[in-house]
């Protein structure tokens, strides 16, 4: 009898010492409300299974979902871009079995003229999963981006347009008298029916010129 209940009661302080880590943890961060992570994110090879919408304006809430993360673990959820820096929108615990899900809410300082994507830190800021592109819709529905013309990108039909973050988009629509090479801010609408194999074109309504980038 005695024996059992030593069981019981050292059981009891492991769950005890469980529940006090993650409400440590969070409450540890209960005032960060906004934190630019430097790091590379080049190395995280994870990825966030699902984002539902994959598209709108700031304000919108999004629903993260995914699997294959660390079991019954404390989580951030950030939103940002390479050129501005990430922020905490939200925080969570994972199932038993690696599960996570949550809705979001898109802050509004999110930009139209940057790639955004959501991202799941562990609660020291290292980056566990990567979201693919979340395209941020300016008041008027449309996006824009700055970059570089490409022809003859593989598996591509069309002009394409390649970001400064390495990101390809086709190019649909009246490019004026602008082509390979010449370096242009386009904006646009979205279209999902790519031209080339890739997530996404840019339905061309404006494009004008770009200086070239200052040598670092």
């Amino acid at each position: 009898m005695r024996t059992k209940k030593c069981r019981l009661f050292d059981m009891s302080l492991r769950i005890i010492s469980i529940l006090a880590v993650v409400l440590v943890s969070f409450s540890r961060t209960e005032n960060v409300t906004a934190q630019e992570v430097q790091s590379s994110f080049h190395n995280v090879s994870r990825r966030i299974d699902s984002i539902f919408p994959g598209i709108g304006r700031a304000g919108t809430t999004v629903t993260l979902a995914t699997g294959g993360m660390p079991a019954i673990t404390p989580v951030r959820i950030g939103i940002g871009a390479t050129q501005v820096g990430f922020e905490e929108i939200g925080q969570a615990l994972t199932t038993e079995k690696g599960e996570l899900t949550i809705d979001v809410e898109v802050p509004d300082w999110a930009d139209p003229s940057f790639a955004h994507v959501f991202i799941v830190f562990d609660f020291y800021f290292a980056p566990i999963a990567l979201s693919s592109e979340f395209f941020v819709l300016g008041a008027d529905g449309n996006v824009s981006r700055e970059g570089r013309i490409m022809n003859d990108v593989p598996e591509c039909d069309v002009p394409a347009l390649l970001t400064d973050d390495g990101i390809l988009y086709a190019l649909t629509g009246d490019l004026e008298e602008f082509g390979p090479g010449d370096r242009v801010t386009v904006e646009g609408k979205i279209s999902r029916t790519s031209l080339c194999v890739r997530d996404a074109g840019i339905e061309v309504t404006d494009i004008g010129a770009r200086a070239e980038l200052s040598p670092s």
